[in-house]
């Protein structure tokens, strides 16, 4: 199987820069991994908060309970990680 990939025509005017291997990683990537933290420690603290009402709420779906918990958990952690991601965007310009 053969998949090909092509680069637009001003690639590099539009920000996509190739990798080298063994440089060390940019800024934006070190933002980019502490949004993900922040997010999840916000998740995880509200997922905390608000466990006995989550618990409540999925009761009705018995075996399927702790599926509806992660996936509660898991949409509040993106939804937060993309506001952070978002908001220190709009911040800087």
């Amino acid at each position: 199987m053969v998949v090909c990939v092509t680069t637009p025509n001003r690639g590099r005017e539009n920000g996509y820069r190739r990798r080298i291997a063994g440089a060390a990683p940019d800024a934006d990537a070190l933002y980019r991994f502490l949004e993900c933290l922040v997010g999840g420690g916000a998740a995880a603290v509200l997922f905390l908060l608000s466990l006995p009402a989550l618990v409540e709420l999925t009761s009705p779906l018995r075996s399927l309970s702790p599926m509806g918990l992660v996936f509660a958990f898991l949409f509040v952690w993106l939804a937060l990680w993309a506001v952070i991601g978002t908001s220190r965007e709009r911040m800087n310009g």
